[in-house]
Parts: structure tokens; C-alpha cells; sequence
């Protein structure tokens, strides 16, 4: 029996956290050694060494069983890859044994529409390597010792010279960007420097059959903002604007005021660029995801998905209808977007110099969302899925739930359990107001059903979504309570920071980014008090610093605009104008 291995089952038992990092420490001296070699679908090696004991028992054979495919799960999700080479010593059975399983667990010779649980990642791999032109992942074993990886060529920054120069851009240019997440999409019009039109709408992209029904509201947003920042400024054509413009008004409405727009002024001038902020895996402008939670009701609709996820990758020729013939359609993920965001306004700030170390950014929202620019300036063009990755390994009554309950600890799309999207989301926060409220504050569990914010059907408990959905207004009561000083909902994010601080060293030992900030966005970092309890659970595990990407992080002309602004705050839309500076940089 190995000690270790069961007191971290006893925690799993209990319903208690077991953190991979943890697991990683304890393991670090254990007798087996596997060197992983992973080659990048772009190019380049990536390598790695993982330690595991070589335990007999069945229930710890299955916890160490877990935590490598959890290990190498992570690093898919992060990297993609074209092939993964293990090495174990001669005369390790143990390693070798393990080994063996993978192309079994990862599913690696079963069609996409077949694959499970950690075949997931393969998904989104082998659409990267179809993409590039690389052959299916594939895992190769090998008891020789892997060659000397090449020296690493010297990376000279120009990261802050790079954002500097794409918001003088938008200074000469009429640029669109769009920041499309899980509940809405949000649209910036920039013309000359200046904010133009500002656009906000709901939409629930998890429930649509086809991408038809995903595409053309983000074209009808591209039409409607371009035509707006077109009209003159007279009464009427602000009325017409102001329609347009308006939250809540039909598709139908928008479309309508777009032709009259038309009609009454006639074509409206084509943009310079448009920047697309979009929640899926993008490499290279292209689309090439697919499993996450908002192209859910695709995969469950779709016969043939791999086809119908396809016709994503025409996104940015649709839009470059709405450019000029020299204009460019810039499209990234929503956490590379808000980690270029921060950069650009970092490089206009008097911590410009800390913009030389590259930047890594976390969005919290329906989903964790991950970024990385890197001191040249670049964004790395890899997965980065961490939202994907498996932090918990314990936790085990919260893995009997179905995963659509609030109280599951299963990813929607994969059904592993411990992954970051059950964590640091929306997702996370409610899972955490049920077992928080129910153990220290019965009446605050009682208020959640009884104002509506979640129902229970069938021995399930569901945040409510007909007739109203209720995500986003159950997070904000929660957030409401933990800026009033309510000691369990403070509690609640406290924890969520604790599990950003986990991420942090799983980064940290995966991609090993120079910069040691990680920059918060979206609407937990709204509230300034649940942005600060989420530095207080962090910093009592390590010493991560949070930068919150609020009105505080406005250092350019239009974000600075944007922060003046009495009714759209920086917080809301400046994903949106990070996504407009991203478009000036090709122009």
C-alpha cells in the first residue's frame, strides 16, 4: 500500500479536493520515469518528464492511472500535437504498461463522432494537424533514451512596439470588433480613433442545430455596426441609429433599419478591418475547434459534424464582404483576445515595461478562457484549452452527478471529471453556491429555488433557463452578495481564486511563460470586492498577482473613451475593442 496515494483517496472519498499539482510534488521522487516529447503540429518539440510509483493496489493503480492520462490530457489540450513519443527505462514494466494503453484511452484510432472522454482533445488535434497539413496524432514508445532537444533560438521582444503601432492604426481606419461569447456578442465601431457604435446582443449559441444559425447573427452584428457608423448626424439618422443600436430589438428590426439606412443614405463605406474575438480554438484565422460547450447543440444535431463545423472556417471570408478590398478579418479566441487586450493597453501605460515579458490572461465567464502573448508580441499558435484542463482528481460525490447538474464536477462536453470549466466559471460559482450555502447558510439555499435561480427536476438541480434564462442573473445576485460582505458568498470566490492559483502552477509547469501576472477578465472582475477575495484565495496557496482587466486597464485613446462612457464600461466591451486593435494590426 502506498500512504500517499491513500490519503489522497481518503480526500477524493470525503469529497475534497486533490489537486493535480499536488499529486505532481508528491510524485516527483516516485521510481518511474516517463519523458514525454510532444512535436507541435507548427513546428517544434515540447518535453517533459513525469514521475509515477509503481503501486499494485487496484484502487491505487486507478488514481495513478488517472493523474498520467490527466497529465498528458492537459498538455494535448494546451498544445494539440502531431506526435507524442514516451520514453521509460528497460526495465520499467510499470511505465511500460501504462504506456501501452494510451492509443485505447485516447481513442486514437476511432473516428471523432466515436471518441469519449480523453479522445476528446484528439478532436481538436487532428483538426489542427488537418489544417496544417499534418497527418492524425499519433503516440509512439520507445525504451531509448529521447536525443538532446536543439537549443531554444533567442526570442527578441517587440511586443511593446507591436501594440503601440496597432492602436495608431485605428487612428486612419474604420475597424469593427466583435467579441462573441456564450450568452452574447458584443460589438465596437471605430472610426478614426473614436468609438462610432456600440452593440450588445443575446444569443445562446450551446442550443443552435447548425452553423448557419451561429454565423449569421455575427455577419447581421458586422451589417448593422457598419451601417451605423455610416449615418450622419442629423435627428432622424440618430433616431434610425439609436434602432439599430438598441439591446433587445429583433433581427428582423436590425436587418430592416440596415436596408433603410440604405435606401435613405445609400451604401455605407466599407470597413478597413474587422477583429473577431470567437470561444472556440482558432489557428491562423481559422476555426478549427469544435468541442466546446457552444457548438454543443451542433455536435448533438449534426449527422455529419466534421462537415458542418467546417462551414465555421468560412467566417472570415463572409465577413471580408463587409472590408474594402484591402481591409482584413483578424480572428483569435477569447482568451488570446483579452490577453492581447491587456497588452496593448499595458503598452501604453506607465508599466509599459512589464509588456516585455509577454502577457498571460484568464477570461471568467460561461467558461475559463486562456491567453498568451508572448514577448515578441505574438500569439502562440496553439490550442491552449486550459478551460479543458483537469485540475481535481478528487471530489468524488460531486462526480456522481449528472454533468448539467449545478452541483457536477463533469465537464459538459467530455464528461471528465475536475476540469477547469466546472471551476473558474460561471459554472464553478454556482456549483459552489450550492455546497457552500447548503453546509453555512441554509436560508441563502433556500433563496436560490425560491427566487427562481434554480429548479429541481428528476433528483437533479438545474439553473433555470425557461422561461427566462437565469444564468446570467444567478451570478450576479451571487457576486451582489459577496460585494455586501455575505460571509458565504465571500467564500465563493475566495475558493474560485484558489482554483486560478492552481492554475497558475499548471501553466506554469506546462508552457512556463516568462510573465508572472495573470490578467482577469470579464464579469467575476466586475464587482472590485470579488475581484479582491479572488487574490485573497490565491495568494493563500502561491504567490500569483491578478491584474483586473476592469475600467482600471484603460490606457489607450478609445479605451480611455470607453471607461468615460456613462452607459458601456471597459469591462463589458473592452474585449470588443482589443478584438478592433487586433484587426488594425495586419492593416
Amino acid at each position: 500500500m502506498n500512504a500517499r496515494v491513500q490519503e489522497f483517496l481518503n480526500q477524493a472519498a470525503r469529497g475534497e479536493t486533490v489537486y493535480l499539482p499536488d499529486v505532481r510534488r508528491t510524485f516527483s521522487k516516485a521510481e518511474c520515469s516517463i519523458f514525454c516529447d510532444l512535436t507541435l503540429a507548427v513546428g517544434g518539440v515540447r518535453r517533459w518528464e513525469i514521475r509515477v510509483p509503481a503501486v499494485q493496489d487496484e484502487a491505487e493503480l486507478r488514481f495513478v492511472r488517472e493523474y498520467f492520462y490527466a497529465t498528458l490530457y492537459n498538455i494535448l489540450s494546451t498544445f494539440g500535437g502531431a506526435r507524442m513519443t514516451l520514453s521509460f527505462a528497460k526495465g520499467d514494466a510499470f511505465s511500460r504498461a501504462l504506456c501501452e494503453t494510451l492509443d485505447d484511452v485516447f481513442q486514437v484510432h476511432l473516428p471523432t463522432n466515436k471518441r469519449s472522454g480523453y479522445g476528446k482533445c484528439l478532436n481538436v488535434t487532428d483538426r489542427i494537424n488537418a489544417a496544417t497539413g499534418k497527418p492524425p496524432f499519433s503516440f509512439a514508445l520507445t525504451q531509448e533514451p529521447l536525443p538532446a532537444l536543439p537549443a531554444e533560438t533567442a526570442k527578441h521582444s517587440d511586443a511593446v512596439h507591436a501594440c503601440r503601432t496597432a492602436v495608431e492604426k485605428t487612428k486612419s481606419s474604420t475597424i469593427c470588433g466583435i467579441d462573441i461569447g456564450g450568452t452574447d456578442i458584443k460589438v465596437v465601431g471605430i472610426s478614426g480613433g473614436k468609438i462610432a457604435a456600440v452593440k450588445e446582443y443575446d444569443w445562446f449559441p450551446a442550443e443552435m442545430a447548425r452553423v448557419e444559425q451561429v454565423v449569421e447573427p455575427i455577419l447581421l452584428m458586422a451589417r448593422v455596426v457598419r451601417a451605423a457608423m455610416s449615418l450622419p448626424s442629423t435627428p432622424e439618422a440618430a433616431a434610425l441609429k439609436e434602432q439599430m443600436l438598441k439591446k433587445g430589438v429583433s433581427d428582423e428590426a436590425m436587418q430592416s433599419a440596415v436596408d433603410t439606412c440604405r435606401t435613405i443614405y445609400g451604401e455605407a463605406p466599407l470597413l478597413d478591418g474587422i477583429g473577431v474575438c470567437f470561444p472556440d480554438v482558432v489557428i491562423d484565422d481559422r476555426i478549427v475547434g469544435g468541442e466546446t460547450y457552444k457548438t454543443r447543440g451542433i455536435r448533438n444535431a449534426s449527422v455529419d459534424y466534421e462537415t458542418e463545423f467546417r462551414k465555421l472556417s468560412s467566417l472570415q471570408t463572409l465577413l471580408l464582404a463587409q472590408c474594402n478590398p484591402h481591409g482584413k478579418v483578424h480572428l483569435s479566441n477569447d482568451g488570446s483576445l483579452a490577453a492581447y487586450t491587456a497588452a496593448v493597453e499595458l503598452a501604453h501605460s506607465a508599466d509599459a515595461d512589464s509588456v516585455v515579458s509577454g502577457v498571460f490572461a484568464h477570461t471568467l465567464g460561461t467558461e475559463l478562457g486562456t491567453g498568451w502573448i508572448d514577448e515578441t508580441g505574438e500569439i502562440p499558435q496553439i490550442p491552449l484549452e486550459m478551460y479543458n484542463c483537469i485540475i481535481d482528481l478528487g471530489n468524488q460525490p460531486a462526480r456522481a452527478y449528472y454533468e448539467l447538474d449545478a452541483r457536477s464536477v463533469n465537464n459538459f462536453n467530455t464528461g471528465l471529471s475536475g476540469t477547469l470549466q466546472k471551476y473558474c466559471s460561471q459554472s464553478g460559482a454556482y456549483r459552489l453556491a450550492l455546497r457552500i450555502f447548503e453546509e453555512k447558510a441554509p436560508a441563502r439555499y433556500a433563496e436560490l429555488f425560491d427566487k427562481g435561480f434554480l429548479e429541481q427536476q428528476g433528483g437533479g438541480v438545474f439553473v433555470r433557463q425557461t422561461p427566462n434564462d437565469m444564468r446570467k442573473p444567478l451570478l450576479e445576485h451571487l457576486m451582489r452578495l459577496a460585494s455586501e460582505g455575505d460571509a458565504a458568498a465571500e467564500e465563493i470566490f475566495r475558493e474560485i481564486g484558489e482554483y486560478l492559483a492552481v492554475t497558475f502552477e499548471e501553466s506554469e509547469w506546462m508552457l512556463a511563460p516568462k510573465s508572472r501576472e495573470r490578467i482577469l477578465f470579464g464579469r467575476f472582475v466586475k464587482h472590485k470586492r470579488c475581484f479582491e477575495l479572488m487574490q485573497e484565495g490565491a495568494s493563500a496557496r502561491n504567490n500569483v498577482r491578478f491584474v483586473a482587466g476592469d475600467g482600471t486597464l484603460a490606457f489607450t485613446p478609445v479605451m480611455l473613451e470607453l471607461k468615460n462612457d456613462p452607459v458601456h464600461t471597459v469591462a463589458q466591451f473592452g474585449q470588443a475593442v482589443g478584438a478592433a486593435y487586433f484587426a488594425a494590426s495586419q492593416l
